[in-house]
């Protein structure tokens, strides 16, 4: 079941076929197959049972698995009666200001979608997701994360907790986590100026000597041209998982429009701009070229300029 997180809220979720006034029990599961929800529900008098969803349901977009068992003799989980996946998700612009009448509103529903889809391709989507990382330092005083990241709400630093954004007691002796303004990557406030570590320190070999100031008594990190400065904020090989907020809080007004535009081109079949990416044209023999837009691309020139700022370079991924 596709579930648009707009209003009206709170959402809700129906379905049919089931027995009329008899009682059931629906669970919802994360991704994760950890149980989010357990409702005790009655179907009406035609067999439907409908159930409203808690708030954070409407906060961001994710996907759940969801059960409706009969009840036993004990009232508790009997039979499976309805297995059913929840896509919860914010459209890129909303398909119902789109159709014109009632009767459309399930077209323009599948238009929005393949759009968004198409999109996705393209720039790896603009969902709000509450999730998680796991990721290892790298011996900088920088971690970039694998997603957008917009807040921090745990920290595990080898599987130890080190930041709960939720336990104001421990503010004073906890590390105070920050998201860089790129949204990239994490970092640690420190109470006093250091130049951070963008990536690990190079370590070159010294080459063999007899020098006596190298390799005697007098041997000292001058001579030896290194710097102490203690450990990085995050060690190498140290393990971090991060939860929190990732993902696109608002949909850009940009994105928005180039949906508007893929939708108006899907509906009249007007998918015709890939002419446009002719690079090369030879009439003897009928050769046509086409540069790499026209197979990376959506096929409409103005949405593929307003995507293009969107597409994230490899090597945002990691620190070299």
């Amino acid at each position: 079941m596709n579930i648009l997180r707009q209003p009206p809220f709170p959402l809700s979720v129906s379905y049919s076929g089931l027995n009329p006034d008899e009682e059931y029990i629906m669970q919802i599961y994360d991704d994760y197959a950890k149980l989010v929800e357990t409702y005790d529900v009655t179907a009406d008098g035609s067999g439907v049972v409908t159930q409203e969803l808690g708030a954070d349901f409407a906060r961001y977009d994710a996907t759940f698995s969801l059960y409706i068992y009969s009840k036993d003799v004990l009232n508790e989980a009997d039979e499976i009666v309805v297995v059913d996946t929840l896509y919860i998700y914010r459209p890129y612009t909303n398909p119902l200001d789109l159709a014109e009448t009632e009767g459309e509103y399930d077209t323009y529903i599948m238009y929005e979608r393949t759009a968004r889809q198409i999109i996705d391709m393209m720039t790896g989507g603009f969902y709000y997701e509450s999730s998680q990382i796991e990721t290892l330092g790298s011996g900088a005083d920088i971690l970039p994360v694998s997603k957008r990241i917009n807040r921090i709400n745990y920290v595990y630093k080898n599987n130890l907790l080190d930041y709960n954004r939720f336990d104001l007691s421990a503010s004073a002796t906890q590390d105070t986590y920050f998201v860089t303004p790129d949204h990239t990557a994490i970092s640690i406030a420190v109470g006093y100026e250091i130049s951070k570590l963008q990536h690990k320190n190079v370590q070159l070999p010294i080459a063999a000597s007899d020098s006596f100031m190298l390799f005697g008594d007098n041997y000292d990190s001058v001579n030896n041209m290194t710097e102490y400065r203690g450990l990085p904020l995050f060690p190498e090989k140290y393990t971090y998982v991060i939860y929190g907020e990732f993902g696109w809080p608002v949909v850009p007004q940009d994105i928005q429009d180039a949906t508007k535009m893929l939708i108006d081109d899907i509906k009249c079949n007007k998918i015709t701009y890939i002419n446009r990416y002719i690079s090369e044209y030879q009439t003897d023999q009928f050769r046509v070229k086409y540069n790499d837009l026209a197979t990376s691309g959506t096929g409409n020139m103005i949405v593929d300029k307003l995507l293009s700022k969107y597409a994230t370079p490899i090597t945002k991924l990691g620190v070299l």
